[in-house]
């Protein structure tokens, strides 16, 4: 079992370290083996506002990235094929050239307006079905070797809420080495009523238990919790609009995302267990922080020893 540190090559990230070998220092002094990337554009204090090409970040060196975060498209279903198909190679072909041992997908569609206001426009089983045939025209034919982890959200698609679903994405995918990304906190998230983090390691072993055939293929878990549920419902008793303005419209939707996701550590007595009984090649702390020094905290707080 391999233990990574969520990471991105944005400056919000990159600014906390001072080089290559600072950066590997801290996560090994946290427990982390190496890091579950998304490859973003950085930029640094002395030019913020120059984008460089996250290949050249002087922060990830070789040996440590064990995986790949792709950068996901939330909603796109209805996108250009071509595009979408270039937009996830670049992920992946950058995978491929760091020696990535797996990468993550997002199996999930969702607009604006979905987030917002909670109706669905899509049933699990439609996203689960337009997910694995995207899946398979990306994959088909190329020669990855990484694993390809599929990870759940709590919007249409992989949410783990019904097995059948489960079991037709992972039947449907071609590709050999395919498994899940287990996201801990996602799928808290499908359930509003949950109020402690030992409800939630209960919520979580009775999934488990209704597709118990399906555990072999988490590979990777994304370790962490936020118990929102209060939130969203008190959320969805008002009516809110949809800024017009693209740059105001994408700051309220992720600020409201990450009221729901907000990323935190799960420290549930439980929480081993919950590990062992699934056994996964994979575990990244997944932490949203706003400084090193509250990375280092959550890290020591989530850590499984």
């Amino acid at each position: 079992m391999k233990f990574q540190m969520n990471f991105t090559t944005s400056y919000d990230d990159v600014i906390r370290f001072t080089s290559a070998e600072d950066l590997h220092r801290f996560y090994t002094e946290h427990g982390c083996d190496g890091l579950e990337l998304m490859p973003l554009p950085y930029s640094t204090a002395e030019a913020p506002d120059i984008y460089l090409s996250s290949k050249k970040c002087p922060l990830i060196v070789p040996g440590m990235v064990t995986g790949i975060h792709c950068c996901c498209i939330g909603d796109w279903v209805n996108q250009d094929r071509k595009e979408l198909i270039r937009h996830y190679r670049k992920d992946l072909d950058y995978a491929m050239r760091v020696g990535a041992e797996y990468v993550v997908f997002h199996v999930a569609q969702v607009d604006d307006e979905e987030g917002f206001t909670y109706e669905r426009k899509h049933t699990d089983r439609e996203v689960v079905d337009a997910a694995a045939a995207f899946i398979n025209e990306l994959l088909d034919g190329q020669e990855y070797s990484f694993w390809f982890l599929m990870e759940n959200l709590w919007w249409p698609g992989l949410t783990f809420l019904e097995p059948e679903d489960t079991r037709a994405l992972i039947s449907q995918v071609h590709y050999g080495k395919k498994g899940f990304m287990l996201d801990t906190g996602h799928y808290l998230h499908t359930d509003l009523e949950l109020r402690t983090q030992e409800e939630a390691v209960a919520a979580l072993h009775r999934m488990l238990a209704r597709q118990k055939d399906m555990i072999p293929y988490i590979k990777g878990l994304h370790l962490q919790q936020s118990l929102t549920g209060d939130y969203v419902k008190e959320w969805l008793q008002t009516p809110h609009e949809l800024p017009e303005d693209p740059t105001e419209r994408f700051c309220k939707v992720y600020e409201h995302i990450f009221r729901i996701d907000k990323h935190e550590p799960f420290t549930a007595a439980g929480v081993k267990g919950l590990v062992e009984r699934i056994a996964p090649m994979y575990v990244t702390y997944e932490y949203i922080t706003r400084s090193r020094e509250e990375l280092a905290e959550y890290l020591e707080r989530g850590r499984i020893e």
